[in-house]
C-alpha cells in the first residue's frame, strides 16, 4: 500500500454499498472492482470539505489518466506507472455541504483502473446516489466512440495535433456518453481505438491485430493482459449502436470492393449482430459510421446489411456529415453534433 489516510479522514471502501457503478466492470473481487472499458464510471454523494480517490493504475502504456467530476466540475489526473495503490486528491477546501463525485475512466485499453475506495472527512456522510436511468444503451465502436483526442480544442475539421500521446483523450466527451446523458441512459461503451470488425484488420494491437469479433463479449479484453469473458445476459441493453467499419480498410483499402471479401465481411458483421439480437431480444440496433473521413463504400455495406437482416429492430443512421466532417478525430464540439443528431433519431424514429 503506497498511500496513507490523513488524520481526520476516513476510508470508504469500494464494497461499502455507497457507490453506484456504471459500465462493464469486473467485480470478481468486490473490494477491488476493475474499470476496463472507456466511459465506465463510479458515482457517490458525500458531505464535508474534501474527497480523494484511491486506486491502482494497471497501465499498458506510459501516458495514462482518469478524471474526477466534483459538483459538475471535471479534473483530469495523470497517473503513474508504479502499479501500486495511490491516493489522488479529487477536491479540497470545499464548503461543508453535500457534494457529488464521479470517478471516470477516460481511456480505453491504455490502462485498467483497480478501485479501492475514497477518503473523506471523518465526519462526512457518504451515500449511493441510486440514480434511476430511463434505459440501457450499449455502444460498440472504435476511437471515436471511445472519445480519443476530443480535447483538441480549435482543431475542428483538422488532423490531430502531433505527439498528443493520449493526453487529449476523454471518454466523457464522446458522442456515446453525451447521447447517454441526453437520454438519461445507463451506458456501456464497448469502444477501442483502432479496432475493426475482424482479427487481422484495423490498428488495435499492431503486433497482433485484434478485431471486435474477439472483444465484444469480453470483460478484460486487451491481448497484453489476462482476458476474461463477459456474460452478455448480465446486462440487457434496450438500444445498441454499432459503429464499426472505420478502421476495416487497413491493411487493404480496396478489399471491400471485392465481391468475395465484401460477402465475407458482411457475413461476419451479421453474425455479430444476430448474436447481440438474440441476447437482447427487445433491443433496437442502430448501425452507424461517424463524421470522420472514410470511403462511402463502407456506408453502402451497412445499407446492404440492414436490407439483408430485414428486421424492424435494425436500422442504419447517417449523420448529416457522415464520412466528410473531419480528417481528424472529432473534437468535443463535433462529438456533441453527432450526439445531438442521434438524440433526435432516438426520440423521433426509435421512440425512446
Amino acid at each position: 500500500m503506497a498511500y496513507t489516510i490523513e488524520k481526520g479522514k476516513k476510508l470508504i471502501p469500494a464494497d461499502s454499498g455507497c457507490f453506484q457503478y456504471v459500465g462493464r466492470i469486473d467485480f470478481d473481487d468486490p473490494k477491488r472492482p476493475v474499470m476496463i472499458w472507456p466511459g465506465s464510471y463510479i458515482d457517490v454523494n458525500f458531505t464535508g470539505t474534501s474527497a480523494a480517490v484511491i486506486l491502482k493504475n494497471i497501465n499498458f502504456q506510459d501516458v495514462t489518466h482518469f478524471a474526477v467530476i466534483v459538483d459538475g466540475v471535471m479534473k483530469k489526473i495523470m497517473l503513474p506507472t508504479t502499479r501500486q495503490d495511490e491516493l489522488y486528491i479529487a477536491a479540497e477546501g470545499l464548503e461543508d455541504k453535500p457534494h457529488t463525485l464521479r470517478i471516470l475512466k477516460t481511456l480505453a485499453a491504455h490502462n485498467y483502473l483497480e478501485f479501492v475506495g475514497i477518503a473523506v472527512d471523518e465526519s462526512a456522510e457518504v451515500s449511493n446516489p441510486c440514480h434511476k436511468y430511463d434505459m440501457k444503451l450499449e455502444v460498440y465502436g472504435d476511437s471515436v466512440s471511445a472519445g480519443e483526442v476530443t480535447e483538441a480544442l480549435y482543431y475542428e475539421g483538422q488532423c490531430d495535433p502531433e505527439n498528443h500521446r493520449n493526453t487529449l483523450d476523454n471518454s466523457h466527451f464522446s458522442y456515446a456518453l453525451s447521447l447517454a446523458r441526453k437520454l438519461n441512459a445507463e451506458v456501456h461503451d464497448i469502444a477501442q481505438g483502432g479496432i475493426a470488425l475482424l482479427d487481422g484488420t484495423g490498428y488495435f494491437c499492431s503486433d497482433q491485430l485484434t478485431g471486435m469479433v474477439s472483444c465484444f463479449d469480453k470483460l478484460e479484453y486487451s491481448p497484453y493482459a489476462e482476458r476474461k469473458q463477459w456474460d452478455l445476459s448480465r446486462w440487457t441493453a434496450d438500444a445498441v449502436i454499432i459503429a464499426i467499419g472505420q478502421n476495416d480498410a487497413n491493411p487493404e483499402p480496396e478489399r471491400i470492393k471485392s465481391p468475395e471479401y465484401r460477402r465475407m465481411w458482411k457475413n461476419e458483421y451479421i453474425k455479430l449482430l444476430h448474436t447481440l439480437m438474440e441476447k437482447y431480444p427487445d433491443a433496437k440496433f442502430v448501425l452507424i459510421l461517424t463524421i470522420l473521413g472514410h470511403d462511402p463504400t463502407w456506408d453502402d455495406a451497412l445499407d446492404e446489411i440492414v436490407d439483408e437482416v430485414n428486421s424492424d429492430r435494425v436500422s442504419h443512421f447517417r449523420f448529416r456529415r457522415t464520412g466528410k466532417g473531419t480528417n481528424g478525430h472529432p473534437r468535443a464540439t463535433e462529438q456533441e453534433e453527432m450526439a445531438g443528431e442521434l438524440y433526435g433519431y432516438f426520440k423521433s424514429t426509435l421512440g425512446f
